[in-house]
């Protein structure tokens, strides 16, 4: 009988849900009690040197507050989630040559500061970017940067530089691309990615709030076979499990990473700790 391996995520799941906002402003506050509320995790992509001002836009007449939250709430507001790069002053870094490099170090300088981690995601300011720009995310040590490219898909991307979403919560299709993901199964039970992203400002742009309240609430449902995480989380989970070692006859498998890794193998779910070697055939 021919074995399949295929990666799980942990605990054995299948699926997992990761979400990206931008820009630090004050409707993350919202957005973040509603994520909590249902068990939801993400990322929040920060811009440096415009933490703590006050600001609007005005968009079809409607004036918007974008104001951003202020220094002495990032490490409360965000604790159960993950700080990643934006831009030190959310430039369009595709026109800043060589200096595009100092504002991602910047950032991630200003948020090291702050927080007990390491600072290794990025957001594309207006989703712009080139090969320079990759390049120079790499130099300054990053190493997964999410696009606005939307794949309505569910596949793991095969490069973290140019990390397509799977949709924005304001695609007309939101709440059809939830009920696939969570009540249909990929071949041979193919682990599955639902990546959402937005700006939390959005909601009250268009007084919505309803619409990512309904898609927690539907998709907490799911929890059971769900991986709530933040995208730096499934950055390092997947490369641990690409730096599995198997045995020449492929019987054994070697886990050199400092996490956990889960596999599928035909059905049977098989854990395979940190440094150890492990059966699965």
């Amino acid at each position: 009988m021919l074995s399949i391996n295929m990666m799980s995520f942990p605990e054995g799941k299948s699926k997992a849900l990761t979400l990206s906002y931008d820009d630090g402003v004050l409707q993350d506050k919202r957005l973040i009690s509603l994520m909590n509320k249902y068990g939801i995790k993400g990322t929040f992509n920060l811009n440096s040197e415009i933490i703590g001002k006050v600001r609007s836009m005005t968009v079809d007449g409607i004036d918007i507050n974008t104001s951003t939250v202020s220094e002495d709430e990032i490490l409360e507001l965000y604790k159960n989630h993950e700080i990643a790069t934006h831009g030190s002053k959310h430039s369009a870094l595709t026109g800043l040559g060589a200096s595009a490099l100092q504002e991602i170090i910047d950032d991630r300088i200003y948020f090291e500061n702050l927080l007990c981690y390491i600072v290794r995601g990025h957001a594309y300011p207006f989703g712009l970017y080139d090969n320079n720009v990759i390049n120079m995310l790499k130099t300054a040590g990053i190493c997964y940067a999410r696009t606005v490219k939307s794949t309505k898909t569910f596949d793991i991307p095969e490069n973290f530089l140019e990390w397509n979403p799977t949709c924005h919560h304001s695609d007309k299709d939101l709440m059809l691309l939830a009920e696939k993901f969570c009540t249909q199964n990929a071949l041979f039970n193919k682990p599955e990615l639902f990546y959402l992203w937005g700006h939390s400002y959005e909601f009250d742009q268009f007084s919505n709030w309803n619409v990512i309240e309904e898609f927690f609430e539907y998709i907490s449902k799911f929890s059971k076979n769900i991986w709530f995480v933040t995208n730096i989380e499934v950055v390092d989970y997947i490369n641990a499990y690409k730096n599995l070692i198997y045995s020449a006859d492929g019987n054994k498998v070697f886990n050199p990473s400092i996490q956990t890794v889960w596999l599928n193998c035909t059905g049977k779910i098989i854990s395979i700790p940190s440094n150890k070697t492990v059966y699965i055939s």
